[in-house]
């Protein structure tokens, strides 16, 4: 079954991602190939003149979903996890949600914002790119390639009970009891009905991203933020998604941050 984390990043046309790195700004440029995702760097240092992008920033409305857990309770815990983790809040030592008195729970990412570049702005620009010898040939005719036009940015994680009720036991001054964050967490229970969980590192880094998949034809670039669905009857366009259904791990592999000029 599809993680709920990743079906709700999905839905949003994000793709969920754990980046460790802070102070990442689009657009971006990446390979995706046998499961491994690979930051390339800044697509600016890729064109043979000097190009300054200027993202625009803004604040987003809270990615909100609900998780049935059932009665092992794993799937509401597993979606805790996965959602602090790519906040920078992982290798919990403690999750215990028997406190609540529920199977069923709200989850939102608050005090979301975000950085992007319009992808209408990137599209012409792209057939200046000189990848020169700094991109494995592999990548390119592999099609493995595309942009990050768009970061999403969170402070916290937010939790109550899908029936909005209190919780069962009183945790106001006691959550650490069930779960704890270590030392690079903080935990927050608004009238026993609520917990907020999020990090104590003001330097955000991002959890999610919006892509366009990066094609060469010949001499000519194509880039597609958006894929139209083929068949007897073509589907709507969708948002490009480098690995539904998957949370990508980034894996440092040094690459020349210097496309030739």
């Amino acid at each position: 079954m599809t993680d709920q984390l990743v079906k709700l990043l999905n839905e949003y046309g994000y793709q969920p991602v754990f980046l460790p790195k802070t102070g990442i700004l689009p657009p971006e440029l990446y390979s995706f190939a046998d499961h491994k995702l690979i930051r390339l760097g800044a697509l600016s240092a890729y064109f043979p003149e000097p190009v300054t992008f200027k993202p625009k920033s803004g604040k987003l409305g809270n990615i909100e979903g609900k998780v049935t857990s059932g009665k092992s309770g794993h799937a509401a815990i597993g979606f805790l996890q996965n959602a602090l983790a790519v906040l920078g809040l992982g290798n919990l030592p403690k999750i215990d949600l028997s406190f609540a008195g529920t199977d069923g729970f709200d989850f939102a990412f608050t005090n979301v914002t975000y950085q992007a570049v319009d992808p209408a702005v990137l599209g012409p620009m792209l057939q200046s790119l000189k990848m020169g010898l700094y991109v494995p040939d592999e990548y390119v005719e592999a099609d493995a390639m595309h942009v990050a036009y768009e970061y999403a940015y969170a402070t916290s994680l937010k939790m109550t009970r899908a029936d909005h009720q209190e919780f069962s036991v009183n945790v106001s001054g006691g959550i650490g009891q069930y779960v704890d964050l270590g030392v690079g967490g903080k935990t927050e229970v608004t009238g026993n009905s609520a917990v907020s969980f999020s990090g104590s590192d003001s330097n955000l880094a991002a959890f999610a991203y919006k892509a366009g998949r990066l094609h060469k034809r010949g001499t000519r670039w194509t880039f597609e933020p958006e894929v139209v669905q083929q068949g007897l009857v073509a589907g709507p366009p969708t948002p490009y998604l480098p690995a539904p259904t998957l949370v990508l791990r980034l894996e440092d592999i040094p690459v020349a941050q210097t496309a030739p000029r």
